[in-house]
């Protein structure tokens, strides 16, 4: 684990966090293939908690989920298998490819994948009927655009379902500085602020709930052993005064009511970062923007739809 007092005197940046993304899940890849997340979801109950909840937020829609910051998947993977419509994106393409490999190396429906800035999402307006994001708002660099984005890319009626964690915790608190000076972004939210972020970009009916959980067995064992106390420590505060301590479960919604998605498919909705028609060109080996000539690169099939990895026409 390195440091960077850089970070003492600026934030992370998203290219940053992608970075360090990009690394973190390269030391761990090893382990991630060979864990079956139906296998996780029946013996972790704090998982399967995770992923109970947010099935249960789900409940009534009926069309195509966007899983924003999915990382590898798991739970949308879990989800994909009970008939839910994913499309699980995330700033790091090789956390897209590890969620691919796994599923099919255990038999698994595969959702749609495409590598994207929440800044910046690659996707028609109304898109979506609910967006999930689970654990991974607080990972964004500016939460107002990442916002607005979920909410144009959400149809009228659409719902936003969040897992955040909660800033009162000082356990949390505490990780937030030890993570910002290894160069990534960790961040906490209070209640009023949750809603405060959604009502400004458009949300309505939003809605904080306690979300209490102990910690993962199978993540502590990624910790060294002289934290893992620590951590329990932190998933028992959670749980016994969830009030103040817990999570928070965030739902929100835009207004309006939610159309059907009969003909909805991935090719038709999915855009170039800034907003063009997108056609695949196997010579080039990449996905053209139809207005800019622009192209962004193909990870066996995973759409790198990220502005800065744009090649000028002609490149």
């Amino acid at each position: 684990m390195s440091f960077s007092l850089k970070y003492l005197f600026r934030s992370v940046n998203a290219a940053e966090e992608r970075d360090w993304e990009r690394e973190n899940i390269r030391k761990k890849t090893e382990r991630y293939l060979a864990t079956n997340p139906m296998d996780r979801y029946a013996e972790d109950e704090p998982y399967r908690q995770k992923v109970d909840v947010t099935e249960a937020a789900l409940a009534g829609i009926k069309g195509p989920v966007l899983d924003l910051g999915g990382n590898t998947a798991g739970e949308a993977t879990i989800l994909a298998q009970r008939g839910h419509r994913l499309v699980v994106a995330d700033i790091n393409e090789y956390a897209l490819d590890v969620s691919r490999q796994r599923a099919r190396k255990f038999n698994l429906t595969l959702p749609d994948y495409v590598a994207l800035d929440a800044h910046h999402i690659p996707f028609a307006d109304a898109s979506f009927a609910a967006v999930t994001v689970l654990e991974a708002l607080h990972h964004f660099a500016d939460y107002d655009k990442a916002l607005s984005e979920i909410h144009r890319v959400l149809a009228p009626g659409g719902l936003l379902f969040s897992l955040e964690p909660n800033a009162w915790n000082p356990m949390r608190r505490a990780s937030e500085i030890r993570d910002r000076l290894r160069g990534t972004i960790e961040k906490s939210f209070t209640r009023p602020q949750l809603k405060r972020l959604c009502a400004r970009a458009g949300f309505i009916n939003v809605d904080v709930r306690p979300f209490a959980v102990k910690r993962s067995e199978w993540k502590l064992r990624e910790h060294p052993a002289w934290r893992r106390p620590i951590s329990r420590f932190n998933g028992w505060i959670s749980t016994t005064w969830p009030g103040i301590f817990a999570a928070h479960a965030l739902t929100a919604h835009k207004a309006g009511t939610l159309p059907t998605f009969d003909s909805w498919t991935f090719a038709s909705q999915v855009r170039s970062p800034l907003g063009a028609a997108l056609t695949f060109d196997a010579a080039r080996k990449g996905w053209v923007d139809a207005i800019s000539g622009a192209t962004y690169p193909d990870l066996d099939g995973i759409p790198v739809l990220i502005q800065a990895d744009g090649r000028p026409s002609g490149n």
